[in-house]
């Protein structure tokens, strides 16, 4: 790019090679939006995939809470992740995303 950085507000600095610094709750999420940018990504929000009742996959996540074969808690950017079912089992975690699998009976964020 020719363009290096454009600022859009004294708070909001983009660059576009050399990664993305904004300040500011509410702002940042209308920049987010405005430019189409991957929100999970820019915003630190959990990306959640289900598949079927089977498999469930949570993205940018922070930590795991509780580990167990009906309930697993799994801490995010907005909360507490509760994953409700029978036979869970952790098939995956890396320090990016884990792979939940069993019978799924219902997620839901604590507040």
């Amino acid at each position: 790019f020719a363009i290096k950085r454009l600022i859009l507000h004294k708070y909001i600095k983009i660059a576009f090679l050399g990664g993305i610094t904004l300040h500011g709750g509410i702002l940042k999420r209308n920049v987010v939006n405005a430019l189409e940018l991957p929100k999970e990504v820019i915003l630190n929000l959990p990306f959640i995939s289900l598949t079927g009742k089977e498999e469930l996959i949570i993205e940018n996540y922070k930590g795991i809470i509780e580990y167990g074969d009906e309930i697993m808690r799994v801490s995010t950017a907005v909360g507490v992740l509760k994953i409700e079912g029978k036979e869970l089992l952790l098939k995956q975690l890396t320090s990016e995303c884990i792979v939940v699998t069993g019978s799924i009976k219902g997620i839901s964020f604590l507040t």
